[in-house]
């Protein structure tokens, strides 16, 4: 089969040029090593090619404006054409997307199902995830993986994706339906081979929710990539670090880590539990201050307007901030989503918003004081949360 994967745009972000589409990239593997003929479309929208005989399409929840523009034109010009969605929220909502138009839905990993959701006539495909590492190694020869700029330290990095789902229950994930899947850390290591020695890369990063969860396979991806002398960054969870103690923080500095992402979420212990974060705020602290010791930044991520927000549990946040200096952060608005805990069960939170809203203008996360919100609780307005998510950015966010 001809098949054309497109990538579906996101202008809100910052940059969208930072971060390949590793999920696109991963199905358009899986199709190729089956011997069909895959290009990989990630320019505009309006330069989508219409001479392929199959198209897909995996967007997250505020990408899936684009996806149907996509499907429009693709329709007018090629109506011959199937139309194939999968990713994070065809998953979600794949009845939704059955009545929006396309002709098969994909719930679930593509790799090797999209074969069948092109071929088959079936309005939805559910698939049977299986083990990470039976999976093929991502081509990144598929796209121009250059052109995807992330710096660290001034070295230009790239992305892998380890694992799959979350272990924790937090109740504004849309994860919370997904089992946390691994990969071991030897397909860790093949594929660091792969783009050390293929691809000429010196800086990693590691996107994934928690990167850390399993030890000893960190340690051992750790030692690896010590050897090549790879500089990395991960996300980490604040008690799991505390778990595992000063030592292992220090052998993530030995191996190269230069920066860690932390969701922090919140500086109110009210609002992580309202949240059912799993951890204190102490753990969290008493995590910073083990990583900023022996040396590693930390950038905290902080959620501003979740369930039981007020001018109490933001001067928490902001007291946090100011006692932990941390080396950079980034706050977003909170945007629910289908899936998660609060959008499923609004009534249980003390939280609201409108349910006619467009949720291709109410980003989670988008660029610095272009977009608004649109929740509410019973203590602050949409605008008074606003207003709070402007201090924070303003005070404490890097400016460099």
């Amino acid at each position: 089969m001809k098949i054309c994967l497109v990538r579906c745009p996101s202008p809100f972000l910052i940059d969208e040029w930072v971060f390949p589409p590793l999920g696109l990239m991963a199905v358009a593997t899986g199709l190729k090593v089956r011997g069909h003929d895959v290009f990989i479309h990630d320019g505009p929208i309006a330069e989508t090619p219409m001479d392929f005989q199959y198209y897909g399409f995996g967007p997250t929840s505020p990408e899936y404006s684009s996806s149907i523009e996509a499907m429009k034109l693709i329709r007018q010009h090629n109506p011959k054409a199937k139309l194939v969605i999968g990713g994070p929220y065809a998953t979600l909502k794949p009845t939704e997307c059955v009545n929006d138009g396309w002709d098969c839905v994909v719930h679930g990993d593509g790799e090797i199902v999209a074969e069948s959701a092109f071929k088959d006539n079936l309005p939805i495909i559910i698939a049977k995830n299986l083990q990470l590492d039976e999976y093929p190694i991502i081509d990144r020869s598929l796209i121009d993986i250059k052109k995807y700029k992330f710096s660290m330290d001034g070295i230009h990095a790239t992305s892998l994706i380890t694992s799959r789902g979350c272990p924790f229950s937090c109740g504004f994930c849309s994860k919370n339906y997904t089992k946390i899947r691994l990969m071991s850390a030897e397909r860790i290591i093949e594929e660091i081979k792969i783009l050390h020695f293929d691809f000429g890369f010196k800086a990693l990063l590691f996107p994934e929710d928690i990167f850390i969860v399993d030890r000893k396979r960190v340690e051992k991806v750790c030692q690896y990539m010590k050897e090549l002398g790879i500089i990395w960054r991960c996300l980490v969870r604040g008690d799991i670090t505390v778990k595992y103690g000063p030592s292992f923080v220090k052998m993530m500095k030995d191996s190269g880590c230069v920066e860690v992402g932390m969701g922090v979420e919140s500086g109110s212990p009210k609002i992580l539990s309202n949240i059912n974060k799993g951890e204190s705020v102490e753990s969290i602290k008493e995590a910073i201050r083990m990583l900023k010791k022996e040396g590693i930044r930390v950038k905290g991520f902080f959620i501003i307007g979740l369930p039981g927000e007020s001018y109490e549990t933001i001067n928490e946040t902001k007291q946090f901030l100011d006692e932990m200096k941390l080396d950079d952060i980034d706050a977003k608005i909170f945007q629910p989503y289908p899936g998660s805990p609060i959008w499923e069960h609004k009534d249980l939170y003390d939280i609201d918003w409108d349910n006619n809203m467009d949720i291709s203008k109410t980003y989670y996360k988008g660029r610095p004081k272009e977009y608004y919100g649109n929740i509410r609780t019973s203590s602050l307005t949409t605008e008074q949360i606003y207003k709070a998510w402007i201090e924070i950015e303003d005070k404490y966010k890097r400016k460099d």
